[in-house]
């Protein structure tokens, strides 16, 4: 995956392309966005259904800094992954 900003304001909003990538990671990444206090709102769209790229658009809460939401929703994640894979492991 390739990740390019289209767009940057650190106090107000970033649009990230996510290429190579369609809904199934935009999607989960967009809900921990959700999930981070410091994000107002967080979406998602595929230009075309056959083109592997996605746009994913976050917007900051007041007075929050864009950027580390981000990192806050990607460490949310990470965890969430590798809270999961123990539990996988725990079952062999």
């Amino acid at each position: 995956m390739k990740v390019k900003i289209l767009e940057y304001d650190e106090d107000k909003e970033i649009t990230l392309e996510l290429l190579g990538e369609g809904h199934t990671f935009a999607n989960i990444i967009r809900e921990f966005l959700c999930d981070a206090r410091d994000v107002d709102s967080a979406g998602y769209y595929k230009e075309h259904p056959f083109v592997n790229k996605a746009k994913l658009v976050i917007k900051a809460a007041p007075k929050r800094k864009i950027d580390k939401a981000v990192r806050t929703a990607c460490k949310d994640l990470t965890k969430s992954v590798d809270d999961f894979y123990k539990l996988l492991e725990k079952t062999k």
